[in-house]
């Protein structure tokens, strides 16, 4: 049984979701009476986040929370991040240590920026730590760093001093997984820490704001940060390519099957669709794929496109009627975004965890139940003109209006700090690595960037 499995069935089993939450409630005590409070507290949030808090248990959720205040506060207000307890064992443990001594052995215009090396020397690449503003001591103006999802806000708190950071910078933490409940976000807990962070969902934007600590949400996620030059429509005259479009490597997370199940559905009742796997071999293979469909008798329907370039994706994605997203959970998905900024409209599971399901609405798509994706699938199709998708996202959506909110979030947090804010923040892509809008802007801060290490912490 594969790990997505064996979360489906303990989360259809009562008595399985019991025995988790005791497990990681027992195994919390035990962290704590070992002197382990990070991990103690990252245990029951873990199962907090794939529980619910119903699920795992009020008491342990309140004992979840009881341990970051113990830990983060005294007399009720917001301890500096150098007394975070919960940062401090962070940095003893096995992660960070293995951490420090990965990045700790690249070159250090790579280890500054969290970013690893590759064969190719490419300057406009960043890594997982970008520089979006100056900082200016003689004013106080702090300068602001980006850092991209969740692995690099873990391995910044790892290897950089937040303490020494904090001075001079503000953080933006995009994150890039759903559930607020995560461990990797406790070491950055500090009165001294100005930062802001990406909760894309309306429950993980809640959590924080619940948590009350120095991680100010906004509901914005990393899928919005797309290059409308990249994703446009395909022009009027040119014909449909495929029915349905899926961009999703093989893995089990992305459920093909359910698709393939909607797609014989309706070939069932005389039509067949033309389908469109857009994807990269994970767990899977393309052959697994594939030979799902053919047990489906749909495998004539299907075209498969394999780690082809970024363009492409955008070429096919536009000449399709509808695109799917079919995961149950996983970060805030790109696909669903490019698919609106190139016009087509999307479906997506009507209970997915990751992007903000509000975005999904009467202009762009529909949510759909599984056993209701046949016939949304095909009202979608049919009724493609009553979307307008590309109008949405250019509204909405795309690196210009992602850089304006998180500048506007940003400015907001200075001047409640009581600092100047006169200068704003640099664009940034994903690309899908990190990169300045504007090429050439990384030699603007490369004084900044060898400032950096003298925040480093020091080896294991």
């Amino acid at each position: 049984m594969n790990r997505l499995d064996w979360k489906e069935r303990v989360g259809k089993s009562s008595f399985l979701r019991w025995v988790y939450a005791r497990a990681e409630g027992l195994s919390s005590r035990a962290c704590a009476r070992a002197g382990h409070p990070f991990e103690a507290t990252r245990r029951l949030l873990h199962g907090w986040k794939h529980l619910g808090e119903d699920g795992l248990g009020r008491q342990r959720a309140a004992r979840a929370l009881a341990l970051i205040d113990g830990a983060t506060r005294q007399n009720g207000a917001l301890l500096p991040v150098r007394d975070n307890a919960l940062r401090l064992d962070f940095l003893r443990s096995h992660t960070a240590r293995d951490l420090r001594a990965k990045f700790g052995a690249f070159p250090l215009d790579h280890r500054v920026r969290l970013r690893y090396p590759r064969e190719e020397l490419d300057p406009e690449r960043q890594g997982d730590l970008m520089i979006l503003k100056s900082p200016d001591d003689a004013t106080r103006e702090k300068g602001v760093i980006h850092v991209k999802y969740h692995e690099g806000i873990e391995a910044l708190a790892a290897v950089f001093d937040l303490e020494a950071l904090a001075k001079r910078w503000q953080f933006v933490l995009e994150t890039s997984n759903w559930g607020a409940e995560d461990g990797r976000f406790l070491p950055w807990i500090g009165a001294d820490v100005s930062a802001i962070i990406m909760a894309p969902r309306a429950q993980d934007f809640a959590f924080f704001e619940r948590l009350g600590t120095n991680l100010v949400p906004i509901r914005m996620g990393s899928g919005e940060w797309v290059d409308p030059a990249v994703f446009v429509p395909k022009p009027a005259d040119e014909p449909f390519l495929y029915d349905v479009i899926m961009v999703a490597m093989w893995h089990p997370l992305k459920r093909h099957q359910t698709l393939f199940d909607a797609v014989a559905a309706i070939r069932a009742k005389g039509r067949r669709l033309s389908v469109g796997l857009i994807g990269s071999p994970a767990v899977w293979t393309r052959v697994t794929v594939a030979s799902m469909a053919d047990k489906h008798g749909i495998a004539e329907q299907i075209t498969f496109h394999e780690k082809i370039p970024h363009q492409e994706v955008a070429r096919l994605v536009a000449r399709s009627r509808v695109s799917v997203l079919l995961s149950k959970q996983e970060g805030s998905n790109r696909a669903v975004y490019e698919s609106f900024f190139v016009g087509t409209p999307a479906v997506v599971y009507v209970d997915h965890k990751g992007i903000d399901l509000t975005h999904v609405n009467a202009r762009t798509g529909r949510l759909a139940a599984d056993p209701d994706l046949a016939d949304v699938l095909v009202a979608v199709i049919d009724g493609r003109d009553r979307f307008d998708p590309a109008a949405y996202a250019r509204e909405e959506f795309g690196y210009v209006n992602a850089s304006r909110k998180v500048n506007e979030a940003l400015k907001r947090l200075a001047l409640a700090e009581d600092r100047p804010w006169t200068r704003d923040i640099v664009g940034k892509r994903n690309a899908p690595n990190l990169c300045y809008i504007e090429p050439g802007t990384y030699a603007r801060f490369a004084k900044d960037y060898e400032g950096l290490a003298a925040a480093l912490l020091p080896l294991p």
